[in-house]
This record gives C-alpha cells, structure tokens and sequence, in this order.
C-alpha cells in the first residue's frame, strides 16, 4: 500500500514537472502581433525592443509589453477666445502614430498613458494659441489656415515624445449665441444687397433692351424717311426731265399745229392787244343778248 501510494506522488510530481516544463519552455516564446512593437522587460526593466512574430525571450526572467504603433486618433474639445475676443469652442480630432524607432523611449516614460498624459494636453494649448491667432469669422472663412496653424503647433509640441501627427480635422466651431446673431443678420444684409443688385441689373436691361429698340426704331424712321426723300427726288427730276423734253419739243409750228388740231371749229371771241412779241393774252367777253355784233 506505501509503494503504491509512492508511485502515485511520483506520477504526480513528474506530471508537475512535465506541465512547469512545458510552461516555461512556452514562455520562452511570446508573439507580438502586427502593427505593435515588443518592449522586453527582464525582470521588469526594459531592455530591448523586438518586432512583430515570434520572439524568443528568457523565461520567467523576461516579458514583453506591446507599444501600439498604428495610426491612432484621439478627440479634443477646447473654448479659446479668438483675436477679436469671441468665445469659440473647437473640436478637433487628431489622427497619430508612435515614432516605432523610439517605442523603447515611449513606454520607459508614459506606458501607456500617452494620450491622456501628453496628446490631450497638448491638443488643448495648441487649440488655444491657434484660435488666438484669427478673428472668429476668420476661422470659418479660413478654415484651413486655422487647422495648419493647429497641426504645426500641436507637432511642435508631440516632437519631443516621438508623436508624429499624420493628419488634423476640425469638426466643429461653436460661437456664442450673440455671435451667431451677429453673423446671421450680416448674412441676411449680404442677401439682401445681391438681392437689389441682381434687381437692379434686371433694370438695367430692360432699360438697355428699350434704348435698343428705340434706335431702331428711330433708325427706321429715319431709313423710310431717306427713302421717301429718295423717291420724291426721282420723281421731280423725272417730272423736270419730262417739262425739258416737252419745252424742247413745243415749238411755234407745232403749237400752231396742236391748235390746229384741236380746234372745233368755232371762232373764238377775245380781245387781243401786243405787237407780236408779248404773249397773247385771251379776254373772254359777255355776247350780246340780241345776237348782232356790238
């Protein structure tokens, strides 16, 4: 029964060993995934830095802390007052990434606790001193000089922890409720001036299309009145070409010959002085009422 017994706290102890074995041959191989650095602490100090995949470390002595060096984003909000002392709130969400060379550096002096204890931080005096910079219509007007302003400050800033900054988004700006008004009624004033100037160029082409048409207007007026002066002058000369070929035409013997012609036969009864040479000049004179000649 002893040796039997003896038996059984041999198994159990070469199993012990086997699984302490086993565990401490497993420890002696840790994984770090991708997009993560390996920080080996030997016995709790850090002394290198190893990549992602399997890494062979010393066990129970060794461990690794994973430094994330993927890009991160991390969201502040901040109220500054602008150059023209309008109070304006910000939010502003800043994508990041760990300097993996210096992921050592990092966790030796934040761990973890980078953003909290530095980024944040930091985002908020930069939004700060940037907002200070504008007038607050400014940083509406110019938003993207307002973000490079805020993204040059915060890297200045996050440099010396080995933070780069990959990119800066401003998401919102809130001004104060008599801001707004201010910015509103502004608006309406603009809309309404390109209101009146749009109506007023309307008038003006109107009153364009009404100069036009009166030119021609008064342009055919004046053509339809050349044209009747053109007309009336090439009727009085062909009036006083025809007066010239007709005098041309009436000599004495062909007057004598159209009086001749259209004679009826009857005497005329007249009074004719001259010698000849004045025209004749034809008195009618009243007939006797009893037919005998006076």
């Amino acid at each position: 029964m002893i040796l039997f017994f003896k038996k059984i706290v041999a198994v159990v102890i070469i199993v012990m060993v086997a699984i302490v074995s086993v565990a401490i041959v497993a420890s002696a191989y840790q994984t770090v995934p991708t997009g993560y650095q390996g920080v080996v602490l030997q016995w709790g100090n850090p002394v290198r830095v190893v990549g992602s995949g399997l890494n062979n470390i010393i066990p129970i002595a060794e461990d690794i802390e994973l430094v994330n060096v993927q890009v991160q984003a991390a969201t502040a909000q901040e109220s500054a007052a602008s150059s023209d002392l309008q109070e304006v709130t910000t939010s502003v969400t800043v994508n990041y990434q760990l300097d993996a060379n210096y992921a050592k550096e990092i966790y030796t002096n934040l761990r973890d606790q980078y953003e909290p204890r530095v980024i944040l931080p930091a985002m908020q005096d930069a939004l700060k001193a940037s907002t200070a910079k504008f007038q607050a219509s400014e940083l509406i007007t110019q938003r993207e000089n307002a973000k490079n302003m805020f993204q040059n400050l915060l890297q200045d800033k996050l440099t010396q922890y080995h933070i780069k900054i990959v990119s800066v988004s401003i998401t919102d700006f809130q001004f104060s409720a008599a801001f707004k008004a201010a910015i509103e009624t502004k608006v309406t004033a603009e809309q309404n001036a390109l209101a009146a100037q749009n109506q007023l160029q309307v008038v003006q082409f109107q009153a364009q299309q009404q100069v036009i048409q009166a030119s021609a207007n008064a342009t055919a007026l004046i053509t339809i009145a050349q044209a009747n002066a053109n007309a009336t002058v090439i009727t009085a000369n062909a009036t006083a070409q025809a007066v010239q070929i007709v005098k041309a035409q009436l000599s004495p013997e062909y007057i004598n010959y159209l009086y001749a012609v259209g004679w009826d036969g009857k005497l005329p009864i007249y009074w004719a002085s001259g010698n000849g040479t004045a025209p004749y000049l034809i008195l009618p004179v009243q007939q006797p009422t009893n037919g005998t000649n006076p």
